[in-house]
């Protein structure tokens, strides 16, 4: 077993820090009060006196990897339908298990973007108190879109107050929702602007928010100093969204070159493109109208991906996974962008820095504090990534984390 403490210093580590620099040997990395306070060579710097020592013996230390699109609800369900008929109880002993598995794979913050009720925050609550055991979770609460929009699953004649989605319509219940979620705590609002493969009432070409809506939203986000993950697969969509100013634009299924040329100028947002839906869907769902419509928008989002990375995009990896690929698996979104032209390094920086990036005003931490061993001396990723779900399996790596500051420090 590793040490944990929030306060340690590992010497003789062959480091790859995620800023895109080779990986260096015999580095010190300092760790205080569960933040990097030094990172050096190990030649002429003696260890802290003040720090328990942890000799990484040559091995091969990276950041933790982190996920900015993750349901912990998400359990093998075969529509969206399906969610809302299961209790909160049981969703939130799921949301747990499903944070210490994915911990366990190496990702050790990851972002939830649609949940019932406040089962994402409880969960990032819980961790925090050291309850259980978990990433750093940035918790959103249910998804915002419109009545009969993105994550509407409940029938015309039926209400349900916790469901996966909260309806809206019009700019006044768009404020209304974003101000309740800030109550509650959330760390991010995520908004469905557009219809899913899964969706029952829209399809992913087709656009359920209106421009007032949205920008109020991104507004009103900004107001209680919460970032937005906007969902969007149409044209107009990503359009709409890139000129709100949303923080991350998920999936991205549809961009014509305008947009993706605003998106690359745009500062602060970023896209998260999530090819693990797209061959999730086509692998192992047996949701028709998802798959007839996911066999339509594969060729359509990787070619929007291939001319959104060519323009300069800031590209971050989110999975979505759960319901069809297992919760741990999410190395595999990092195989597909390699196979999209991705170089190793850019897939692991897009979980690494601009993850970080992606996700930092809901960050409070100055700089990371997990870190994943390889199990053996000279062990590194390997530079192609068909075994990287091997390499990054709970059996073959070990995570040191060093806890957060004590609740409310």
């Amino acid at each position: 077993m590793m040490p944990n403490g929030r306060s340690l210093a590992v010497i003789n580590a062959l480091l790859w820090d995620g800023t895109g620099r080779d990986p260096e040997a015999r580095r010190l990395i300092e760790v205080r009060e569960g933040r990097i306070a030094r990172i050096g060579p190990l030649e002429g710097s003696a260890p802290p006196r003040d720090l328990p020592v942890l000799d990484a013996d040559g091995r091969f230390v990276m950041p933790g990897l982190l996920d900015c699109h993750v349901h912990l609800i998400y359990c093998r369900f075969g529509s969206l339908s399906e969610i809302d008929q299961w209790p909160l109880e049981y969703h939130t002993l799921r949301a747990a298990e499903n944070a210490a598995t994915i911990l366990s794979y190496g990702y050790t913050t990851v972002r939830d973007v649609g949940t019932r009720g406040a089962i994402a925050s409880a969960v990032r609550d819980a961790i925090d108190h050291g309850l259980v055991t978990g990433p750093r979770v940035l918790a959103s609460g249910p998804i915002i879109c419109s009545e009969g929009g993105h994550a509407d699953s409940t029938p015309p004649w039926m209400r349900n107050e916790v469901s996966l989605a909260v309806t809206v319509n019009g700019v006044d219940e768009v404020r209304k929702a974003v101000r309740t979620q800030a109550k509650q705590g959330v760390d991010n609002i995520k908004v469905g602007i557009t219809g899913a493969e899964a969706s029952p009432y829209v399809t992913t070409e087709q656009t359920a928010f209106s421009p007032e809506e949205l920008n109020a939203l991104v507004d009103e986000a900004r107001r209680f100093g919460k970032t937005v993950a906007c969902h969007a697969q149409s044209y107009l969509g990503a359009r709409m969204a890139v000129a709100a100013g949303v923080t991350t634009i998920e999936h991205g299924t549809r961009m014509d070159d305008e947009t993706i040329a605003r998106l690359a100028a745009a500062e602060d947002t970023y896209l998260v493109p999530t090819l693990c839906t797209i061959y999730s869907f086509l692998d192992l769902s047996k949701n028709k109208k998802a798959v007839d419509e996911m066999r339509i928008n594969e060729p359509i989002w990787l070619d929007s991906l291939r001319r959104a990375r060519a323009a300069g995009v800031k590209i971050a990896a989110g999975s979505d996974l759960g319901n069809r690929y297992l919760q741990g698996e999410q190395a595999i979104e990092l195989e597909l962008l390699v196979k999209q032209g991705f170089t190793p390094q850019e897939a692991l920086l897009a979980a690494t820095r601009t993850a970080a990036r992606a996700m930092t005003s809901a960050i409070r931490a100055a700089s990371w504090s997990t870190m994943i061993f390889a199990s053996s001396p000279g062990v590194t990723p390997p530079r192609s990534f068909p075994t990287f779900r091997s390499w990054m399996s709970g059996r073959s790596n070990e995570i040191v984390a060093v806890p957060r500051p004590t609740w409310g420090a």
